[in-house]
């Protein structure tokens, strides 16, 4: 199961909430203390997250202070992948890597072969 990372803006700021995934290596409790006693003095924390599909770790840096809330959850690899087919981003570049296939020109597979021109022809 993986931990989740949730922010969401206070409520003059409209928009999609971002979601990070959590690296193995985070230690939710301790992020979450030092979430808490950096929204008051309006400290960066970083926190360890993992960048989608190559799974490469990444250092997050967050303002607690900056968000209206935040909340840590924790998901299945079921669950995960249920929320990321459900995701309106993922989705959406779901349909415009299918549209732009579709308008590939059908040629000839592979490079055309060309004549040598070193070639001596008598």
């Amino acid at each position: 199961m993986a931990w989740f990372l949730a922010l969401q803006g206070p409520p003059n700021r409209m928009g999609h909430a971002p979601t990070y995934e959590l690296h193995e290596s985070a230690n939710v409790e301790q992020i979450e203390q030092e979430m808490v006693s950096s929204a008051t003095i309006d400290r960066a924390v970083a926190i360890p997250a993992v960048f989608h599909q190559n799974r490469r770790q990444v250092t997050l840096y967050v303002r607690p202070a900056a968000w209206g809330a935040w909340l840590f959850f924790e998901l299945t690899d079921q669950e995960r992948r249920e929320m990321a087919a459900a995701s309106p981003v993922v989705n959406a570049l779901a349909q415009a890597a299918k549209k732009q296939q579709s308008r590939k020109p059908q040629g000839p597979p592979g490079p055309s072969v060309l004549p040598r021109i070193d070639q001596n022809h008598g």
